[in-house]
């Protein structure tokens, strides 16, 4: 190499390298990514993809249709209902990738302790007499059961007996003959209704479950338990107004801690990343916080060429000719 060519290289390295520090302009376009709005998802995509161009939807199916249009290039979302999409004839879609932990609580109205009691001793049964496998086994399939036991000194160990009278385990056992769960039922394979209007999905059996170990303790006949649709907005509202718990995968976090009460865990999930044959390739979450297009002639930027910045990984900094 002469010295021309020397300088020439050091000449287009720093030019990279200054191209790099400059952050995301009006010029900048970053990946379209679709998510249920006020879900985890959401937060995640606010939080820490500040390069893409999120799309909040009221539904995961619009989010969904939004995709295959080409709306977007990604959804994010809870792995298995992804996955459930994915699996569907046609569908189209695939699941590109999966990433963070979290756990799913049944929601309970802050200061009914005995209510959360009574709960979280049922929901132990479920899970200590095998019901919640052969649950699980059947939304699941043959997927191992991995459940994280958050439970602490906190939890009740014994069912409240001779609950206070006119509270809302009192209420519940007393007068409703039911127990009645505010759920987002367009969310398969949690919950969703068949043709009949029925609930179908894991919340709607671990919901009957629950009814059945509360009707066994305290003796109850006639006793079930009832999914009562609500809007995801609706149940992040936490009003309990017509409804007495939340079950709608529903991940436990500190700020909805401050407006509900949280059971112990009833399920352990991921995050995932949907997308199309159209979809740009990646090889992980980070991937979705890539910005192209950055140098853009009409900005100043360098005519008949892009830039292509991935921010999870500085060394991913590379011209291309624009098409």
């Amino acid at each position: 190499m002469n010295l021309k060519q020397i300088f020439g290289a050091l000449f287009v390295a720093a030019f990279m390298l200054s191209l790099a520090a400059v952050p995301a302009s009006a010029g900048s376009v970053g990946y379209k990514i679709g998510v249920q709005s006020g879900t985890t998802s959401d937060t995640y995509a606010a939080e820490s993809l500040p390069n893409a161009v999120v799309h909040g939807f009221d539904t995961i199916d619009l989010a969904l249709a939004a995709l295959k249009q080409g709306d977007v290039q990604f959804v994010m979302g809870d792995l298995p209902t992804l996955k459930y999409y994915e699996a569907e004839a046609d569908s189209g879609v695939s699941v590109v990738a999966s990433f963070g932990a979290e756990d799913f609580g049944i929601g309970v109205p802050l200061g009914e302790s005995e209510l959360l009691d009574a709960i979280n001793m049922a929901l132990g049964e479920v899970i200590s007499s095998g019901d919640y496998d052969a649950i699980f086994a059947v939304s699941f399939g043959n997927e191992i059961v991995v459940l994280t036991d958050d439970t602490d000194a906190s939890t009740a160990t014994v069912y409240p007996e001779d609950p206070t009278a006119g509270g809302k385990l009192d209420g519940i056992l007393q007068d409703n003959g039911t127990i009645v769960f505010g759920s987002d039922t367009t969310y398969p394979p949690f919950e969703s209704l068949d043709e009949d209007g029925n609930c179908v999905g894991f919340d709607c059996d671990i919901a009957d479950a629950i009814a059945g170990k509360l009707a066994a303790h305290y003796g109850l006949d006639n006793f079930s338990a009832t999914m009562k649709t609500k809007t995801w907005d609706e149940l992040l509202a936490f009003t309990y107004d017509d409804y007495d718990l939340t079950l709608s995968a529903m991940t436990k976090t500190v700020q909805r801690a401050e407006q509900t009460q949280f059971t112990r865990a009833y399920y352990s999930s991921k995050q995932g990343i949907l997308g199309t044959s159209d979809s740009p390739a990646i090889t992980g979450v980070d991937d979705l916080n890539t910005v192209v297009d950055v140098a853009d002639e009409d900005e100043g930027g360098l005519p008949g060429l892009s830039l292509v910045v991935s921010a999870g990984a500085l060394g991913a900094i590379g011209l291309r000719r624009r098409r």
